[in-house]
């Protein structure tokens, strides 16, 4: 027992010292209180920092140098001064211009600043040129501009470049780079760019005849569209710099293979995600969709109240937005109106109580119609089918013996579940028989009738009055029929013990039915 007591303590000893290491891991990839976030008018983010122990390691180093202008922010050892730094991936740099003079006679008269090196692998190997958005730029008559890329890590090199070339400034349109005057080309992407060399002028021909308005050339790798062209650039270029954008990421790992070191894992925050860097190097972090700050500080990604800001949500104006503290929200219509309250969804919509009124106005007035043609229809059924001879010969036999009801079509129809065909007794010459029970729990036959013509009407009234006032033990009674169908209906009391052709033909049931029996029905049939 003594044994098992101290495996337990050491294994919560053990626990306790891999939380510490892990915090402590943690720690040293975290920038402490004391660090400065800003050089002059540049926000230095986490993984950079200007201090040790307040970047993610050496190579994202940012020197803020104090010169008499101000603090200047510069790439680490490198006479690169930084403009931005994005959470993105990306930095925005001043490139100098690369330049080239020739005097009158055509002849090259400096060369100190006609080439421009950038080799971002000696000190920051997390950086590379951004091949798609900068492009190399010439500008200049009868001038070639050329760069050449390199990739340390695969020792790779390419040359690319592009021509210029014009006699007189009329020649050159402002705005337009299209090789009058000045020229661009784009950089081809050959894996991760980690450093530039270019030229800026080689005079090809005439160098002398543009000298009056354009004494020199120039070549440039800047952000596409920071440089606009004009005519005047010819004879007096202002720029020494451009800006130039730089693709960073962390480490040379994948996510996959970066998450299997947890200590070294750039992405601490709870709700970030990791995403590989598109120049194929390294990977970077990002705050999950619904989470807003820096992902590579613990806690660094908080909640977007997206509701506060337009553009961060898609709720149709008007619509009532609820921020949900997990990164969402969701958007409902106020009281009045219908839909999902989303822009692109079903908007919201006035719910309108004049239509809906009108709706049950008009549902109404054509349920009245048809009710009315309905009735229409009833009475000229029953006329076709001699109701009014059927009424004349009861209000004539009244009180002297009991004469046929007559149904409705609405009486019968609930009584046979609307002619369903389970109610189906049989079906013959004469028509079809259901099976009814009416209001008063009594169970009925309801034949459908067959009868064609107006000759055979009133045959069939009187025989209706007829069979109504027959009561015989041996002979189903009628009950009464209905005349509102173009098929008239009759209604006679139901006999349970099967039908005279079951008891005549069936073999178990006429063995039952003597011919004496069968002899005595008849007579007392007959009888009076």
């Amino acid at each position: 027992m003594g044994s098992s007591w101290w495996n337990e303590v050491w294994l919560l000893v053990l626990a306790l010292v891999w939380v510490l290491f892990e915090s402590a891991a943690d720690a040293a990839t975290q920038p402490n209180s004391n660090c400065s976030t800003q050089c002059g008018s540049l926000k230095i983010p986490f993984p950079f920092g200007t201090t040790e122990s307040c970047y993610l390691d050496s190579s994202f180093l940012i020197s803020c140098n104090h010169t008499s202008s101000g603090p200047t922010p510069y790439l680490s050892t490198d006479n690169i001064t930084v403009l931005d730094i994005s959470l993105d991936g990306e930095m925005r740099v001043s490139a100098a211009v690369a330049t080239g003079c020739y005097d009158s006679n055509g002849t090259r008269i400096n060369a100190t600043s006609e080439n421009r090196n950038y080799n971002l692998s000696r000190n920051h190997h997390y950086l590379s040129v951004s091949s798609s958005r900068n492009k190399l730029t010439a500008v200049g008559c009868n001038t070639i501009g050329e760069i050449i890329g390199f990739d340390d890590t695969a020792g790779l090199s390419y040359t690319t470049g592009c021509v210029s070339s014009c006699l007189r400034i009329n020649d050159t349109t402002d705005g337009v780079c299209n090789g009058a005057g000045c020229c661009q080309s784009p950089i081809p992407a050959h894996g991760r760019l980690s450093g530039i060399s270019y030229a800026s002028v080689k005079g090809f021909v005439h160098r002398n005849q543009v000298f009056g308005f354009n004494p020199c050339g120039y070549a440039f790798v800047a952000e596409e569209g920071a440089y606009s062209f004009s005519s005047t650039d010819l004879t007096n270029f202002h720029y020494q710099s451009l800006p130039m954008v730089l693709d960073w990421s962390v480490g040379n790992l994948s996510c996959q293979e970066a998450k299997k070191n947890a200590s070294n894992y750039a992405c601490k925050a709870e709700n970030s995600e990791c995403y590989n860097s598109s120049s194929g190097f390294g990977y970077l972090c990002n705050c999950s969709t619904g989470f807003r700050g820096n992902p590579y500080l613990l806690g660094g990604c908080q909640d977007i109240n997206e509701c506060l800001h337009k553009e961060s949500n898609d709720c149709y104006s008007g619509a009532i937005c609820k921020n949900i503290p997990v990164g969402s929200y969701t958007c409902s219509c106020p009281k009045g109106y219908e839909g999902d309250g989303r822009e692109n969804g079903t908007k919201c919509r006035r719910v309108c109580v004049g239509v809906i009124a009108l709706l049950v106005i008009s549902f109404y007035v054509y349920w009245g119609m048809k009710e009315k043609r309905l009735n229409k229809l009833k009475e000229q059924f029953f006329q076709q089918n001699g109701g009014f001879i059927l009424l004349e010969q009861i209000s004539r036999h009244r009180g002297s013996m009991e004469i046929a009801k007559v149904f409705t079509v609405d009486e019968l129809k609930k009584a046979t579940n609307n002619f369903d065909e389970s109610k189906i007794l049989g079906k013959g010459g004469q028509g079809t028989v259901y099976k009814g029970l009416l209001s008063d729990n009594r169970t009925v036959a309801i034949k459908r009738s067959k009868i064609s013509g107006s000759t055979q009407v009133e045959q069939f009234i009187n025989e209706v009055v007829l069979l109504s006032q027959i009561n015989h033990r041996n002979v189903v009674r009628l009950l009464g029929c209905c005349l509102e169908t173009e098929v008239p209906l009759l209604v006679y009391e139901l006999i349970s013990n099967g039908t005279i052709f079951q008891h005549l033909h069936d073999h178990n049931q006429s063995l039952k039915l003597t011919w004496g029996t069968r002899l005595r029905i008849a007579i007392e049939t007959a009888g009076p």
